[in-house]
């Protein structure tokens, strides 16, 4: 009976160890040893030994089948991929319109050390503020003052002439009646008198002074007199009216030499500044902190929490654009073969043992058993040898 049972068992007992030993030689030992100084063989296992092959073969399946620019053009355009990225898109719109002063002070903290012409390309803004001058100054050509501005603001000027009228007029008056005007005055008729002087030379300074003083204090009677005439009142606030009319139509020459120097000093002014603003730090411009937190913030937080659906489509269709139109310099800069084998190369061998183990530990687990079935049938097949 033993003669049997010993054959088929001790076959099913060396199949099963051997392909037991084969399989832990795969990742066994992880380094060679040496007897004599030879090396041993089979050692290191076969998985240490060809590690560096191992890493440039899952690399570069990884590189040409999993990872390639198809793969991840395609993940991107599923549906799934736009409205997760539209929900991260929106939950970081409405915390910025919860607290907007937050982002932008945090914004303003991290540039605040930065000089202007760091942050901004100024010469570019330059550039195009000097077009936007000459086109302004172009389309300005030809035009009537009353034409620019707004239907409401015209018939509010209108309005504001007509009641500021008397009061202008007063003012006028006043201003005859001053001792400075009758020092002005004074001086003019001085000057013309003078004049005289080289037609009759023969004539005496005092004479002439005399006639100065005598013409202004006639002019200065003739002006208070016609000061308190209604009908010098009513003919100022005409001439009044008629210049604030005349005002209106007078047309805009922007070609012509004023408006070439208009022009140049725009775009010298323009310069200036922005030479000086390049040159100095954010949080040396109080003002730029200022509108930015008390104007801009407000605004961009209400802004924001109205248009949250529209802003998270378009910021997120965007996105998505970029990060398509950008995708082969992203895996070129990426080099996703060479992370994988470095990756790989610098693993422990304990843990890609475990991960192949993962992988395909059932399958192992019945090659193991399919020895042992193996060396059993062997064995059955030595009974009638044996015998």
């Amino acid at each position: 009976m033993i003669e049997l049972v010993v054959p088929p068992l001790l076959g099913a007992v060396i199949g099963y160890f051997t392909n037991l030993v084969a399989i832990k030689m795969l990742f066994k030992p992880v380094r060679p040893y040496y007897l004599f100084g030879r090396r041993i063989p089979f050692t290191p296992g076969l998985i240490p030994s060809k590690r560096e092959k191992l890493a440039d073969a899952i690399a570069k399946v990884v590189r040409e089948n999993l990872l390639t620019e198809e793969v991840l053009r395609k993940r991107l355009n599923e549906e799934k991929v736009r409205r997760s990225l539209e929900e991260l898109v929106g939950n970081f719109l409405d915390s910025f319109s919860q607290n907007p002063d937050r982002f932008i002070s945090g914004f303003i903290s991290a540039f605040e050390e930065k000089r202007l012409g760091e942050v901004l390309n100024l010469k570019n803004i330059d550039e195009k503020a000097e077009k936007v001058i000459d086109s302004l100054l172009e389309s300005l050509n030809g035009k009537e003052v009353g034409e620019l501005l707004p239907p409401g603001l015209k018939v509010e000027f209108e309005r504001l002439v007509d009641e500021k009228l008397e009061e202008l007029v007063e003012t006028a008056v006043k201003e005859l009646e001053k001792p400075e005007f009758r020092e002005v005055l004074y001086s003019v008729v001085r000057s013309n008198t003078e004049r005289l002087k080289s037609y009759l030379p023969f004539v005496p300074d005092s004479f002439f002074e005399t006639v100065s003083l005598r013409l202004s204090r006639l002019l200065e009677e003739l002006i208070e007199k016609a000061a308190k005439d209604p009908d010098f009142r009513l003919k100022i606030s005409k001439i009044l009216w008629e210049k604030s009319q005349d005002l209106m139509k007078v047309r805009l020459n922007t070609k012509g030499s004023t408006g070439r120097k208009l022009g140049e000093f725009l775009k010298e002014l323009l310069r200036y500044y922005g030479e000086d603003l390049s040159g100095r730090r954010l949080g040396e411009i109080p003002a730029i902190g200022k509108l930015v937190r008390e104007d801009l913030a407000p605004f961009l937080g209400k802004l924001v929490k109205e248009k949250k659906g529209e802003l998270s489509s378009v910021v997120s269709d965007k996105m998505l654009k970029i990060i398509e139109e950008e995708l082969p310099v992203v895996m070129e800069a990426l080099d996703v073969e060479n992370l994988v084998r470095e990756k790989v190369n610098s693993m422990p061998i304990e843990e890609i043992e475990e991960i192949v183990l993962k992988i395909i530990e059932e399958e192992l687990r019945y090659i193991t058993l399919l020895g042992g079935f193996l060396g059993a049938l062997i064995g059955l097949f030595q009974i009638p040898i044996l015998l």
